[in-house]
């Protein structure tokens, strides 16, 4: 029998901002823990965490907001392999290189980033992967700041993560649903806010 974890996704837009406390502790009692997909205020992931009293697992988006808030409490995963609850999840922060700015990689140097985390990757199944950036062509669009990484078809093909998480793709809405299934791989766009269930097998 396997084991199910709640977790709460989020990315992109702070729509859980505008919600008292009371309400998210009720809306999000019963989640195992939360995923950030990246773009958000470090005062937001504090204010969910203290909130909530639930992990933050996150990677950084193209933008990093308030940055001097301190949120080390909070697990950064970005560009780094992660053993949690019994989970294996990898996390791959920022965006396709458009304007120079801090996270924002080429595809050479995206490599690069999976290459560093080729020992770990190898040790073990990956449960989850966690980035900013969607595989291209997978929830993606075709202007160039909003193009996935390529390189990401390689972690989808050899290390089969059953559950990939992303932001980066604004929808019109947080309620808005987008999802791909390649393989065994669920892909989720993490915008705004999403409950998602994960079965360990």
């Amino acid at each position: 029998m396997g084991k199910k974890y709640k977790i709460l996704i989020i990315s992109d837009t702070e729509i859980l901002g505008q919600y008292p406390m009371d309400k998210l502790k009720k809306m999000f009692f019963d989640v195992d823990f939360i995923i950030s997909a990246g773009d958000l205020g470090n005062d937001y992931l504090d204010y969910l965490f203290t909130t909530l009293n639930k992990d933050i697992i996150y990677v950084n988006g193209n933008h990093v907001y308030k940055k001097g808030h301190d949120i080390s409490f909070c697990k950064n995963i970005d560009g780094k392999v992660l053993k949690y609850k019994g989970l294996k999840i990898f996390g791959l922060g920022g965006s396709k290189k458009y304007s120079y700015q801090e996270n924002q990689y080429s595809e050479f140097e995206m490599t690069q980033r999976i290459i560093l985390n080729l020992g770990y990757l190898f040790l073990g199944k990956l449960d989850i992967m966690v980035t900013h950036t969607p595989p291209r062509r997978v929830n993606d669009r075709e202007d160039f700041t909003h193009q996935g990484f390529e390189v990401f078809h390689k972690i989808l093909k050899y290390f089969k993560p059953k559950l990939w998480i992303h932001g980066h793709i604004h929808l019109v809405s947080h309620m808005d649903t987008q999802e791909t299934t390649i393989g065994n791989t669920r892909i989720v766009n993490a915008y705004g806010y999403k409950i998602i269930e994960y079965m360990k097998n």
